[in-house]
């Protein structure tokens, strides 16, 4: 029964200038009420391997053998992270970061919906590495180590999701009801919502306690899960109490562009978080001046929605690819008949900054990504590497909040 204590006992990593690791007990009130609210002792087993494998990573990498670089306060200039499909995650992959001046990183863990009972795949099979928990504890602790603050941002999507899209049939028996996207999964009956949010709240619990061990300054309690938080808010308010026992950082839910004005709980969360994919210039090579324009009505919007709640909005995503119409829907990321056009991408940014970030109710955002290697010569992706658009990031990044 050792495994049971070892959340009480989970060492915080205590790092003084020019000193090696140090493991503290952790014997705060908090960890009595998750043993004794939350969890199941299988699942702290799991959460005890995590935690151990954690304190390996620290000791073996020495990453935390020299103090972590310091930034200075400002806008939450924060950069998605896509870590590698196979180990190893390495400190100068997610030092790169620094590139784009950004301040903040968002770490994306990923669980899949099994489609036919509704239950969360286990982290150990998940095939992308990079998105599990595992690899997100490494980058966590590089992050930390390169001087960013930490948005801990989990997603999920639905098992066999890209046969959707293609319109292929999948021979099982679909409990989501044939949603090609997680936004449009809705359960048929009480049941199911019953099994999917069991499943869901306990590998949100888990990582929040996670982000909680490893002093993550931010936690999004979820991502686009449109259908789920307007026709479900009660589950939502107790999770969000749930998750509050054993966080104690800051709270925010990643709502889609045609969701957040439909939520009912901002007031419990620290931020409206809005994943800002509108729907905003229908041109081929959209110019910065319409599109400013075009923002005008959507920041008219959010500004009351933030006087309503008195909270802060985040833009927990957004960003666009380099390609011709990406203004017109900027979700989509399907490369078919995309035709590379970077000042499309460029000036997207330019109007996105403008409109944005010298509104002092917007605090910030997480520009939608930044992978773990440099792209091929014509990447078509949403990142900005090594295309103009990152010049434009770097340019408001960099006044906004300085970088190292």
């Amino acid at each position: 029964m050792l495994y049971l204590f070892v959340p009480l006992f989970v060492a915080k990593m205590v790092v003084m200038p020019g000193m090696t690791p140090v493991l503290t007990p952790r014997l705060d009130q908090k960890y009595f009420a998750y043993l004794h609210l939350l969890f199941k002792p299988h699942s702290l087993l799991k959460l005890a391997k995590h935690i151990f494998a954690a304190m390996f990573f620290f000791l073996s990498t020495g990453i935390y053998s020299q103090p972590p670089i310091l930034k200075e306060e400002g806008k939450i200039n924060g950069m998605s992270f896509r870590a590698p499909r196979l180990p190893p995650l390495t400190f100068d992959m997610v030092e790169n970061i620094n590139d784009s001046h950004a301040n903040w990183v968002a770490l994306v863990p990923e669980a899949t919906l099994q489609r036919n009972d509704l239950n969360l795949r286990p982290d150990e099979k998940n095939d992308w590495w990079g998105e599990t928990i595992e690899a997100n504890i490494q980058a966590i602790l590089f992050a930390k180590k390169a001087g960013f603050k930490i948005m801990l941002k989990p997603h999920i999507v639905l098992s066999d999701q890209e046969q959707k899209e293609r319109n292929t049939p999948i021979s099982i028996n679909d409990k989501t009801r044939g949603a090609k996207w997680i936004g449009d999964f809705e359960a048929k009956n009480q049941a199911d919502w019953g099994k999917w949010e069991r499943s869901y709240e306990a590998y949100i619990l888990e990582l929040a306690h996670l982000a909680d061990s490893l002093d993550v300054e931010l936690f999004c309690i979820g991502t686009e899960l449109r259908q789920s938080t307007v026709k479900r808010p009660s589950y939502w308010k107790q999770l969000i109490k749930k998750v509050r026992i054993v966080y104690h950082g800051q709270l925010t839910y990643s709502a889609n562009w045609d969701e957040y004005a439909k939520i009912t709980f901002w007031e419990d969360l620290d931020y409206i978080g809005v994943d800002t994919y509108f729907p905003i210039n229908k041109a081929a090579v959209p110019s910065v001046k319409k599109t400013m324009k075009n923002w005008r009505p959507i920041l008219k919007r959010l500004k009351k929605l933030h006087k309503t709640y008195n909270r802060p909005i985040l833009i927990t995503e957004f960003g666009y690819r380099n390609v011709e119409y990406t203004g017109k829907r900027p979700w989509l990321h399907d490369k078919k008949n995309a035709r590379l056009n970077n000042a499309a991408q460029s000036n997207l940014y330019q109007a996105f900054f403008q409109s944005f970030w010298e509104k002092p109710w917007v605090a910030g955002g997480f520009l939608w990504k930044w992978f773990y290697a440099p792209q091929e010569l014509l990447d078509t992706s949403f990142s900005p590497q090594g295309k103009p658009a990152l010049e434009v990031v770097q340019k408001w990044y960099g006044q906004f909040g300085e970088s190292n």
